[in-house]
């Protein structure tokens, strides 16, 4: 088992393991809400290509329904051309019997036109529904990566925490509630000290306390900037 220093430098680096795979593992269910939401824009975009093609067939609908009744108009106007008794009511019939074909014309147009409309919301609906698959396709493809990715943080923290257990036991009571401390500040609470710089936060170490941890006295030393707790990297 280690012991004082060492024990204290490893309880750090497990530690510091031990935050990034939470970390990670915290952020699990923001990605499954994300793949959640794509789901929902996809099946969105599915149901609005689908009422697009809805309201292109009613569109269709409605002028076939203006055909027929101008075509109705037509037919009974025509059935009245003699029973009129002048040529000004019969000049005056005649020019209802253009307007209502006319308005048959324009209607026929716009069918043609709602068909062309039709044929382009069906376009989009099979594009809609093809975007919608690969989404879910993916989304299926992730959730599975994810619940690999869980399993495997689970047991990788399970060990770390054993790990974790039995350094404990290496390092003094005061020294721990110290390191403790520091730990919920910063990460790592324990860094290597090489060429008179702190690793933790770039800040050049005092010649003094670079000599104490060589000497091995002053106690456990810590950076007087990022207070994180010093170990003297070999050959420093």
């Amino acid at each position: 088992m280690l012991h004082g220093i060492p024990a204290l430098l490893e309880l750090s680096r497990v530690d510091t393991q031990i935050a990034e795979l939470e970390d990670e593992k915290n952020g699990l269910p923001a990605a499954r809400a994300a793949l959640a939401q794509e789901r929902e824009k996809g099946a969105a975009s599915v149901e609005a290509a689908q009422a697009a093609v809805v309201a292109a067939e009613q569109e269709q609908r409605r002028h076939e329904a203006a055909v027929a009744d101008r075509e109705a108009q037509v037919k009974k106007l025509e059935g009245q051309q003699h029973q009129v008794k002048t040529n000004e009511a019969y000049t005056a019939l005649l020019h209802e019997i253009d307007q209502a074909r006319a308005g048959i014309s324009d209607a026929e147009t716009h069918i043609l036109e709602a068909m062309e409309g039709i044929e382009a919301a069906r376009a989009g609906l099979t594009r809609a529904r093809a975007a919608a698959k690969a989404i879910e396709d993916r989304a299926t493809q992730y959730e599975q990566t994810f619940a690999a990715r869980e399993q495997s943080l689970d047991q990788k923290l399970g060990d770390l925490r054993r790990d974790r257990a039995g350094l404990l036991g290496g390092v003094d009571a005061p020294m721990l509630q110290r390191y403790d401390r520091i730990a919920t500040r910063r990460r790592p609470a324990v860094t290597m000290v090489e060429k008179g710089t702190c690793k933790g936060c770039h800040v050049s170490i005092p010649p003094q306390v670079i000599l104490d941890m060589k000497r091995g006295t002053g106690g456990v030393q810590t950076c007087g900037n990022c207070q994180r707790i010093l170990v003297l990297a070999e050959g420093s």
